[in-house]
């Protein structure tokens, strides 16, 4: 009588160690990606909405609505650069500019005076100061022919972004 020794159906130990120990490498490497993705996705988010971002925009915005429609006539920009004054007219039947925007850097911030301005006597009044940005870095003005150019550098020690606006005198 011979005896059969039969195989028994089924992994070895050897195998599913080997087996669990590949999922796990690529579990883990899985993991890694996601992680990862989620990290820079999250940086890139914080860089598009963060503070100085949407300064720089703001600013950016102010800068270009007033530039765009003031006067080609005459504007006044000192020679290191660090203030422009445009003027523009309020009334566009007006035939000479009637109105003011002067920006300039105070310290850390970037601000703007608003006023009204006599053509004759070239007398400005202000009636308004708004601050369009805090963490200033660095601000140059620049004026070549039409445009008029500002170059913004805004740094608050986690981020630093710099933006460079620049727009056309229409009238």
């Amino acid at each position: 009588m011979c005896l059969k020794i039969k195989k028994a159906k089924g992994f070895t130990l050897v195998e599913l160690i080997l087996t669990a120990l590949v999922a796990v490498i690529v579990m883990a490497g899985a993991g890694l990606v996601l992680v990862d993705s989620q990290r820079g996705w999250n940086k890139m988010y914080n860089r598009v909405h963060g503070d100085v971002t949407t300064e720089a925009y703001v600013a950016r915005r102010a800068f270009d609505k007033v530039v765009r429609k003031s006067s080609v006539s005459r504007s006044l920009v000192d020679a290191d650069g660090q203030f422009i004054e445009v003027y523009y007219f309020e009334d566009f039947n007006s035939t000479k500019p009637d109105r003011f925007a002067n920006f300039y850097r105070e310290g850390s911030l970037l601000m703007v005076d608003y006023g009204k301005y006599d053509w004759d006597t070239k007398t400005t009044t202000t009636e308004s100061t708004v601050t369009l940005s805090h963490n200033v870095k660095a601000v140059n003005f620049f004026v070549q022919g039409l445009s008029v150019q500002m170059l913004l550098t805004l740094d608050d020690e986690r981020e630093s972004v710099t933006m460079v606006s620049s727009a056309v005198r229409h009238n």
